[in-house]
């Protein structure tokens, strides 16, 4: 009778020295990180663009703001002149 030999794992061969990169490779490297960078660029300018608008609505509500406390004051100084009593005091005492 003739035994066969126990059939074990091929192992993985390592390797001290890197693999060898392709021109392939380094093309698509190259082509990912060209992507990258223009869909970087194109969400800085819509964050910009977003920031410009919000710096104008913040300008709008400034001056919207003074503008309202100002005739809240000149309506609350009006307010305080017109309640002053309109008749006289009078003290008794017994």
């Amino acid at each position: 009778m003739h035994r066969t030999p126990n059939r074990r794992q091929i192992q993985a061969k390592f390797s001290t020295m890197p693999p060898q990169r392709s021109q392939a490779t380094a093309y698509l490297n190259a082509y990912k990180m060209m992507l990258e960078k223009e869909r970087l660029e194109e969400e800085l300018e819509k964050l910009e663009a977003r920031r410009h608008q919000i710096q104008q609505r913040l300008a709008i509500l400034n001056s919207q703001t003074i503008a309202e406390e100002n005739t809240t004051h000149q309506q609350a100084n009006t307010n305080l002149e017109d309640n002053t009593p309109k008749f006289k005091t009078l003290t008794l005492e017994y």
